[in-house]
């Protein structure tokens, strides 16, 4: 019975670091417009129903930066020709595409808005593919704070992690391969 108390004070303070961590306990007056971007869910969000992400990565370690795509699958709830996805600096979105046709994209700090040149009919399920790159945030004591750990686990393998800071839980990404 003790043993579970520790547990759960363990946990609790656990929780408590992690939303410090995040800023979730300042008290906060003012809201930019990337907040409200953040964390709204606007036009650009509402109409598009997530149902699938295939993300492929590439990552260099000498130069510590990681590139790659992803292949972002949605059900059309309503019509809209315009899409928001969020991606956080220093990492970019290069390019989009569906159905092979390059489209337009507006940067708006973290997020970018897609617009589609293709007609989004209610009920269809339509895809983008959307290529990233850049040097992403190094963790600096991971995996409280989020981003990449470049760490190598011995002389003829390199390590590299993703730590995804959220508010229900830490998500831990390993990829490794041969280290030359």
């Amino acid at each position: 019975m003790k043993y579970r108390f520790y547990i759960l004070l363990y946990l609790t303070f656990m929780c408590a670091l992690n939303f410090q961590s995040q800023g979730l306990m300042e008290e906060k007056n003012n809201f930019s417009r990337q907040d409200t971007l953040r964390g709204s869910i606007t036009p650009e969000r509402i109409w598009w129903d997530l149902t699938y992400y295939h993300l492929k990565v590439q990552v260099d370690p000498e130069k510590r930066y990681i590139s790659g795509e992803n292949t972002i699958k949605y059900n059309v709830l309503s019509v809209n020709q315009t899409m928001q996805i969020d991606l956080q600096a220093p990492l970019n979105i290069t390019k989009v595409t569906q159905d092979g046709k390059n489209l337009k994209i507006l940067h708006d700090g973290n997020a970018h808005f897609i617009t589609l040149t293709k007609q989004q009919v209610i009920g269809n399920t339509e895809s983008i593919i959307v290529q990233y790159e850049g040097n992403p945030k190094e963790a600096i004591r991971a995996p409280w704070d989020g981003g990449f750990s470049w760490k190598k686990r011995c002389q003829w393998q390199a390590f590299y992690s993703h730590f995804l800071s959220g508010f229900r839980c830490k998500c831990l990404v390993a990829l490794q391969r041969p280290y030359v």
